[in-house]
């Protein structure tokens, strides 16, 4: 049996691309060619996307991954010499289009990958600049908080990938979505903390679920960068200050802590959002506002530009004051910047 030529086309992956990696592993086990395209389309509603091209020729299989929807509609496959003729047959002089794979969340949230590819070694060999390893120890979380898929892709929170399968580097940045809800997660804590690798969760940690015991053990990690957690909801301040206020006994470095803030357009701009963001200021914790795409195209779609590029930048977030950054920010354009502070402080309307 010949080797295939294989083609890899990752869309937008901000990240080494776990599904693609597998896949090259699989198909290199098998002796078969293979042909990465890093499309680096960005997610971002707001940003003009030009449809990218990607030639298929002399291809047997391609695999496609796209993250985003909006991405996953940026891009086309086709021949680079095609003869259609009068009935619409793609044809071309040379050979015939592939067989043609995808999937990833920027397609749907059904397609899984085979057995047989899931549980391979990821071959990082096709991200040869990368340092840093990928993977789940955990999969799935039993929340089901409305704006996020994990549980209607991945189901209840359950064990997934053993750790030394996972680690090829000096340092492993975790994807698991809620390792702290799993009862066995004190077991799997201990076995990074033995095995000494830098490492970080980088999906965030449920600050709900914050124990002595827990965060003793999260302290004693090698950790890179920021502790991550989410308060999403203004309604679980309560919790959120109960489990930041045990998790600071153990990791007290003031601006080591940084949430996720959920914002729709249907919160309180000032009452809600900006007060989250306000009140881990206080906590001497940063804020990361994570937009739902609805914002784009609110009414208010400019201050929300304007108010992300002010808490996600710490730096920023840290020394001054929104009034100050949007004064510098929009220097000329006045309307957008008393608008914009006026949202922020409440006095709109």
């Amino acid at each position: 049996m010949s080797n295939s030529n294989i083609l890899l086309v990752d869309v937008d992956s901000q990240i080494p691309n776990l599904a693609l990696m597998k896949i090259s592993a699989h198909h290199r086990a098998r002796g078969d060619e293979i042909t990465v395209k890093k499309l680096g389309i960005s997610y971002f509603p707001t940003r003009k996307k030009q449809i990218q091209t990607v030639y298929v020729d002399g291809y047997d299989e391609v695999y496609v991954s796209a993250i985003f929807p909006e991405s996953s509609k940026s891009f086309c496959l086709t021949l680079e010499h095609p003869r259609i003729p009068a009935d619409g047959t793609y044809l071309d002089t040379e050979g015939k289009m592939p067989r043609v794979y995808k999937g990833g969340t920027g397609f749907d949230l059904q397609t899984k990958l085979p057995e047989k590819i899931e549980c391979m070694r990821p071959d990082y060999s096709i991200y040869p600049e990368g340092n840093t390893s990928y993977g789940f120890l955990t999969r799935g979380c039993s929340r089901r908080c409305s704006f996020c898929i994990v549980y209607e892709k991945e189901g209840h929170i359950r064990l997934d990938t053993a750790l030394e399968d996972i680690v090829q580097h000096k340092q492993v940045k975790f994807l698991d979505n809620n390792i702290l809800m799993h009862p066995e997660h004190m077991n799997l804590l201990a076995q990074i903390k033995n095995a000494g690798i830098r490492c970080q969760f980088n999906q965030g940690l449920d600050i709900r679920c914050i124990t002595d015991e827990n965060a003793k053990a999260l302290s004693e990690l090698r950790y890179l960068g920021n502790y991550i957690f989410a308060f999403d909801w203004l309604s679980e301040e309560a919790k959120v200050a109960k489990g930041l206020s045990i998790f600071k006994k153990y990791v007290s470095e003031p601006w080591r802590t940084k949430f996720f803030v959920y914002c729709h357009p249907d919160m309180d701009i000032a009452a809600d959002v900006v007060y989250r963001c306000e009140w881990l200021r206080k906590h001497e914790a940063l804020p990361y506002v994570m937009r739902d795409i609805s914002c784009w195209a609110s009414e208010n779609s400019d201050f929300y530009i304007d108010f992300c590029a002010y808490t996600n930048q710490p730096n920023l977030f840290k020394k001054m004051s929104f009034a100050e950054y949007i004064a510098k920010r929009q220097p000329k354009n006045v309307a957008r910047r008393e608008k914009s502070l006026s949202l922020y402080q409440g006095s709109e309307g």
